[in-house]
């Protein structure tokens, strides 16, 4: 269960990563990769360092205004056209989290099904066994075939009553 808990998480983090805004070395470096909502994401965070009054703190800040500026001329982006794919883009991501969510609660519904026990078939882990109680009584009782222990007789419903198990009375 734990597995499943870690992908869902890994899963999740992800999802969010690849739909933010690029790293400002990837703007910096021209990323032919880059999508024009990744740079979008970027320009509407940092349009107020865009500006023609903003100094730089450093070169490497200088260097990623030239090249965030230069790469919404060249792809021809306004901060309405911004917006629009920066929305396009989270309603994406959001289709993904949701598709993903249902994916793993699939996984997770399997999971507790094998663990439970499974589809209460002949293939399932569990088995009835007919014996004496105590009061030498004839009875039907469900059982664990890996471990032999008891368990809810609902997990061998569905299940023919055959002592082909456990013979012995």
């Amino acid at each position: 269960m734990t597995l499943v808990k870690n992908t869902i998480v890994s899963f999740l983090i992800l999802s969010f990563i690849t739909g933010c805004s690029a790293s400002r070395h990837a703007i910096i470096a021209g990323d032919s990769e880059l999508t024009d909502a990744q740079v979008c994401r970027n320009y509407l965070n940092d349009k107020d360092i865009l500006t023609k009054g903003y100094v730089a703190e450093d070169t490497d800040e200088a260097n990623y205004i030239y090249a965030l500026n230069k790469e919404v001329k060249y792809r021809a982006l306004t901060e309405y056209k911004c917006e629009i794919l920066a929305a396009q883009d989270r309603k994406k991501i959001a289709q993904g989290v949701v598709a993903a969510v249902v994916a793993v609660g699939v996984v997770v519904l399997a999971v507790a099904a094998a663990e439970a026990g499974g589809s209460n078939n002949y293939s399932s882990g569990y088995a009835w066994d007919q014996f004496y109680d105590g009061n030498y009584n004839l009875v039907w009782r469900c059982r664990d075939k890996s471990t032999g222990q008891f368990a809810y007789n609902t997990a061998c419903s569905g299940q023919y009553k055959t002592d082909n198990t456990w013979t012995g009375k």
